[in-house]
């Protein structure tokens, strides 16, 4: 699971770092460094998330392509002629 798929996770339920850090037994700093890609998340990290949020391979790859689909509908823009 990568940094930004942490993020959008925690974005689909809603929580604020301090909320998701919780649920998982973590700091809200240590979801923060990963989040920044400050600090990679360790093996540990990822078996709370995967066990809190009961995490599947087909979750993690609809969270890639839902993070996919909102940054192209961010980045595109019409222009006028």
């Amino acid at each position: 699971m990568k940094p930004h798929t942490i993020k959008a996770l925690r974005s689909y339920y809603g929580l604020t770092q301090g909320e998701f850090a919780s649920r998982i037994g973590y700091a809200r700093t240590t979801i923060s460094e990963v989040e920044n890609m400050r600090k990679y998340p360790s093996a540990a990290l990822l078996a709370a998330i995967t066990r809190q949020f009961e995490i599947t391979d087909e979750f993690i790859a609809f969270l890639r392509n839902l993070e996919k689909m909102n940054k192209f509908i961010h980045d595109y823009t019409i222009t006028h002629h």
